[in-house]
């Protein structure tokens, strides 16, 4: 019960860094969609394709793949194709990541904090059409696949997700 309560202050945290931010944008967003289904019942996966995340600050960039169904005002499958930067761990670190499955939007690059991960979405051009705030520490998941013991232990290389994308005009 404790990791859902730290999952929900950390998930208000996020919302209102975000608000004040991106916040016109996400306000006045055009679509508003999920991916990877809710923090109940997450659709997402994360895939580290190489050394997975740990405790210990990862000496060169980590690939990974993130995709999901889509649902709200969207459909179809979103995908990232990207890195962790240099110096990551699973509790903090940015990444870049290429994106494919929302019309106008080729580019996603965010930081990760314990579990959420708020990004911002770039089109071809590089400016900003919207924003997301997943979550890696979703319901069911917090101790199976993103446990301190994975970070540990050979890494957290595999996890669910959830998250909401807002559009904006």
């Amino acid at each position: 019960m404790r990791p859902r309560l730290i999952t929900f202050a950390a998930s208000a945290a996020v919302t209102a860094v975000m608000a004040s931010g991106l916040g016109a944008a996400s306000a006045q967003a055009a679509r508003t969609c999920t991916w990877g289904g809710t923090p109940a019942e997450p659709t997402g996966v994360v895939r580290y394709t190489g050394a997975g995340l740990t405790n210990i600050p990862s000496s060169e960039p980590l690939p990974f793949i993130a995709t999901g169904p889509l649902g709200g005002e969207c459909s179809g499958t979103f995908t990232y194709r990207g890195n962790s930067a240099a110096g990551s761990t699973c509790a903090a670190g940015p990444f870049e990541a290429r994106a494919t499955g929302i019309r106008g939007v080729t580019r996603a690059a965010g930081s990760a904090l314990v579990g959420l991960v708020p990004a911002l979405l770039y089109d071809k051009g590089g400016d900003v059409v919207g924003s997301e705030n997943p979550q890696v520490l979703t319901s069911g998941t917090e101790e199976q696949n993103f446990g301190f013991l994975n970070c540990n232990e050979g890494g957290f290389k595999e996890g669910n997700f959830s998250s909401v994308i807002a559009l904006a005009g």
